[in-house]
């Protein structure tokens, strides 16, 4: 059963990474896979925070940082206990033998891959705006979903670690919203 889902994990792997690739896609997965970076999303998640709603700003930032935090704590605990190697790694004996090609886009990473901080980061973020800006729910959700899929594209994550990793995120980010927000409004109230 296990052989059977690292056996399909591995097919839609090379389905993404090779039956994708274009320079277009190149250029345009690299920008989505920024939206995973926890640096360009705070940045983003501030101005935007600050724009819309500059008088909560303090509030809403502080835990939309603890959200996507929670959610990177427990992926990196869980990429030290799983140690699953990246796609290029796992894969190098394969490559050797020009039995796959893998499309690596961004510098190979080399550490843990399971389950992927990007796309939790991404679906962190896109959870907590979520929770505080309902109106944008679908968009930000579709580029946290795209984010995901870039990560396989760029050859750094197998689709597995990309699921585990967006749903850390959003649970995660859920969990502190609505116990964070709760908890202030009692002692607001």
């Amino acid at each position: 059963m296990l052989e059977d889902i690292i056996a399909l994990d591995k097919s839609i792997f090379l389905a993404i990474n090779n039956g994708l690739s274009s320079p277009l896609f190149d250029v345009i997965m690299i920008i989505f896979s920024w939206f995973g970076s926890g640096y360009v999303l705070a940045g983003l998640i501030g101005l935007g925070l600050y724009i819309f709603d500059r008088e909560n700003f303090r509030l809403n930032f502080t835990i939309g940082i603890i959200a996507v935090l929670a959610g990177g704590i427990f992926v990196h605990v869980l990429k030290e206990l799983v140690a699953r190697p990246r796609p290029l790694e796992d894969m190098a004996a394969l490559i050797l033998a020009n039995r796959v090609h893998i499309n690596i886009v961004l510098e190979p990473l080399r550490h843990s891959s399971f389950p992927s901080g990007d796309t939790q980061t991404a679906f962190g973020a896109a959870m907590f705006l979520a929770y505080t800006c309902r109106k944008y729910i679908m968009l930000l959700f579709i580029v946290a979903f795209v984010t995901g899929i870039s990560r396989i594209y760029v050859g750094v994550h197998y689709p597995s670690d990309v699921v585990v990793g967006g749903l850390i995120g959003a649970l995660a980010s859920f969990a502190v919203c609505y116990f964070g927000y709760r908890y202030l409004s009692k002692k607001k109230g």
